[in-house]
């Protein structure tokens, strides 16, 4: 109940930096969605879920979800419409969990790479968990077992895991100002309840 209260502040205390962010994330996530990339080793994977996860990591749960939602269901519509009514709540779990787990996060060392990291694969465990019923219900309980199994064998999505953590590092690295944003939305949640 925490968890959807502060959603709930959070949601009011939006501003137009944090729909900026949302609106190039969503951006940037049905782009990189829409073109599969072929790996070397064989396989196609696309890093749509590195941009959410990234998102979440440096701007908050809630805005990597809501990207990761609004640009997957861009995709959907207008390449699989089937998928269309589930993305948006999948991958709106998966963001908030990878920004939960990242919350704290405002500098690079060892202790913050882990979360990173920790934070990548809870967001990969709620999208894999999120769209397992789906997959049941459109597809057929194989369809689902396949999905369930295909996420702990080594495969194409394992770029996706490796890669966020890196990007987001990157990024970190070269603008360390990013992570003071999170601390700009715990302040301005703040101030938003307390008026």
């Amino acid at each position: 109940m925490v968890i959807i209260q502060d959603i709930k502040q959070r949601l009011r205390a939006l501003d137009t930096r944090d729909v900026s962010l949302i609106v190039v994330f969503s951006a940037l996530m049905a782009i990189t969605t829409t073109y599969a990339i072929p790996l070397p080793f064989g396989g196609l994977t696309h890093f749509g879920n590195t941009v959410m996860w990234t998102a979440s990591i440096l701007f908050g749960g809630l805005i990597g979800g809501l990207a990761g939602g609004i640009g997957g269901l861009i995709v959907d519509l207008l390449l699989a419409p089937v998928w269309a009514p589930f993305t948006p709540f999948a991958k709106l779990a998966s963001g908030l969990a990878c920004g939960l787990v990242s919350r704290n996060i405002k500098s690079i060392n060892n202790s913050n790479i882990v979360k990173i990291v920790l934070a990548v694969i809870a967001g990969a465990v709620v999208n894999l968990l999120a769209y397992a019923p789906v997959y049941s219900l459109l597809l057929g309980q194989g369809a689902m077992v396949t999905w369930l199994i295909r996420f702990f064998t080594p495969g194409p999505g394992l770029v996706t895991y490796i890669v966020t953590p890196i990007i987001t590092l990157a990024v970190m690295r070269a603008y360390p100002r990013v992570m003071t944003y999170r601390s700009s939305i715990k302040e301005r949640t703040r101030l938003k309840s307390n008026n």
